[in-house]
């Protein structure tokens, strides 16, 4: 190759080699520029501070979680005890000449039980009327559409765990208007109920924040709500009246969440010591009590006292007052 072609081939490659450099440093150049334009912006998310309110709505859903969650394995563990109960009476009422005091105990226990069981069928009913007369007493369209969309696993364990309404009568013995105007008065002053708008915060978050109302709302829905109701406040001071009620709120559900988590450790317990008591004593079925081994009436007697401490867990319902008292 002539020398003026060489030198041309090397002069060509040394400004392909000089553009490479100088190219992969504008792109090393870009690359740090946007790195550090990315780690502006991370550092502006990580000390931009947080929404208070929606922190407070997502404390709140996750409280509502744990305790809708534990109410529902409360309703699934005592109906499971109605059904353990009714098999203990079958086998209990097939053995001859047992003490007259089981007869008096029975009484107790069959009341617990049709109590509970009548609580569970009201549930079913006043869901029904609640659906149909929502609308129609003031609840507004939100509240209906929620009640309609409400599973009745929900209104069970509500009417089977919780007490009285605010007027002191059980809900699950009210229906129609009536049970609508118990739950939603027992749900936050009876702010609903009574067509007032509540606090600063609107009527709709107040009053979807008791017991009946956090079934009927449900964590996704009463979030909407808040985010909605957020937006027609028109000042500071409205803004942290909201918080202030939606982390009492939250304060009350917990509070619930642990006595229901309470309820339901002592019904599972029992349920699961009178499952292996009736196990053990189903060889006493159709016998006669006074041929039976003293261990084997000792057994009976067991039994049946195991089975009026589990029929009285069926009766114990959380109390509160509309204020959370």
């Amino acid at each position: 190759m002539p020398e003026k072609a060489k030198d041309n081939v090397v002069k060509a490659v040394g400004n392909l080699a000089r553009f490479a450099r100088e190219s992969s440093a504008k792109v090393a150049e870009q690359a740090a520029d946007v790195k550090e334009a990315a780690a502006d912006t991370v550092e502006r998310f990580a000390t931009k501070k947080a929404d208070p309110y929606t922190e407070a709505i997502a404390d709140y859903n996750d409280a509502f979680t744990s305790m809708s969650e534990k109410g529902v394995a409360l309703l699934g563990q005592r109906d499971r005890s109605t059904d353990l109960i009714g098999f203990i009476e079958l086998l209990v009422n097939s053995v001859a000449n047992t003490p007259k005091s089981f007869d008096a105990d029975f009484e107790q226990i069959a009341a617990a039980r049709s109590e509970f069981l009548d609580a569970e069928e009201f549930a079913r009913r006043d869901l029904d009327a609640a659906r149909r007369s929502a609308l129609g007493v003031g609840a507004g369209l939100t509240t209906g559409a929620a009640i309609a969309s409400l599973a009745p696993t929900a209104a069970l364990w509500v009417a089977t765990t919780f007490g009285a309404a605010s007027t002191g009568t059980a809900i699950s013995t009210l229906s129609g208007v009536a049970a609508t105007n118990a739950a939603l008065a027992w749900l936050g002053g009876g702010t609903l109920a009574a067509g007032g708008g509540g606090a600063a915060a609107g009527g709709a978050l107040l009053a979807l924040a008791g017991p009946v109302g956090w079934t009927i709302a449900g964590a996704g829905l009463l979030a909407s709500i808040a985010l909605f109701t957020k937006k027609k406040l028109e000042n500071r001071e409205a803004l942290e009246e909201a918080l202030t009620a939606v982390k009492a709120n939250t304060a009350m559900v917990r509070g619930m969440d642990a006595e229901i988590g309470d309820l339901l450790t002592r019904t599972t317990s029992i349920r699961a010591s009178l499952a292996k008591t009736y196990g053990e004593a189903l060889s006493t079925y159709g016998r006669d009590y006074l041929s039976l081994t003293s261990p084997e009436q000792s057994q009976l007697i067991a039994l049946v006292n195991n089975t009026k401490s589990c029929a009285a867990l069926l009766g114990t319902r959380l109390e509160r007052s509309v204020d959370g008292a």
